[in-house]
Formats: structure tokens, C-alpha cells, sequence
């Protein structure tokens, strides 16, 4: 198993920050390859995902969800992954998102340095959209 960690600071508060991570269906605002996000009911979703021109399925479980501090989940099928995303409180009203995951290289994912980048980038477009609605409320 692999593993990628990243953290950004984005400039809202916690419980907005937490409450729009919430709305997956909102993900490939953030995270272009993702080609279709749905809730299937209250802990499994299922995603597209567009990598390397193929596309790749799968349906991940919540596993573990406590307001405004963490989420984590891992895959029941298609390729296997888990990870958790914390929420912490900085300075100045701002959030501190921290994001951990541990995937099978042999399930069709970038190499580490590859996914660290694209992840890098995936964050700072969540920063982007997220202090673009915080300014606008």
C-alpha cells in the first residue's frame, strides 16, 4: 500500500469548511477528474473518475464522521483506497484541512510524487472555491 498526506489553510471557518466538504456531490468543482459523485444513501457513494484516459468506478463507505473535525472512509469496491480528511481550528477563524489516504499502486493510481501534485492542486482549488463562497456570504 501507498500513502499521500497534504494540508492547506483555508481562510473560513470550520464549520464552513467541514459543511461544504460534505457536499460530495460538489467534488469535481474541485477536483476535475472526477466525473460524477453520488450519494447512494447516508454512508456509501459512488464516483467516476477519469485517469490516465480511463475511467474507474467505485464505491466508497464512511466509516467514521464527527462534525466538524473528521471524515473517513474506505472503498467496498473498485479500486482499493481509504483515507480520512480533518477539519482543525486555526487562528483568525481559518481551517486547517488535512488530507490522508492509503491506495493499492496496482488499482490504476498516479505513482506517489504524481498524486501528491495532483492532490496538492485539488486542495488549493477547494481553498479557491471555499473562500469564494465564505467573501460571498
Amino acid at each position: 500500500m501507498m500513502s499521500v498526506e497534504e494540508a492547506i489553510i483555508v481562510n473560513a471557518p470550520i464549520e464552513e469548511v467541514y459543511e461544504q466538504w460534505t457536499h460530495i456531490e460538489d467534488f469535481p468543482k474541485f477536483m476535475p477528474a472526477v466525473l460524477e459523485m453520488r450519494r447512494v444513501d447516508e454512508t456509501h457513494f459512488h464516483w467516476v473518475v477519469e485517469r490516465g484516459g480511463r475511467n474507474y468506478e467505485a464505491t466508497f463507505q464512511i466509516v467514521l464522521r464527527i462534525p466538524q473535525r473528521r471524515i473517513a472512509w474506505r472503498t467496498v469496491s473498485g479500486s482499493e483506497s481509504s483515507g480520512v480528511v480533518c477539519f482543525d481550528p486555526e487562528v483568525g477563524r481559518k481551517t486547517r484541512v488535512t488530507f490522508k489516504m492509503v491506495y493499492a499502486p496496482d488499482a490504476g493510481w498516479d505513482s506517489p510524487a504524481a498524486l501528491l501534485r495532483r492532490l496538492k492542486l485539488r486542495l488549493g482549488k477547494f481553498k479557491a472555491l471555499m473562500e469564494a463562497i465564505h467573501t460571498n456570504s
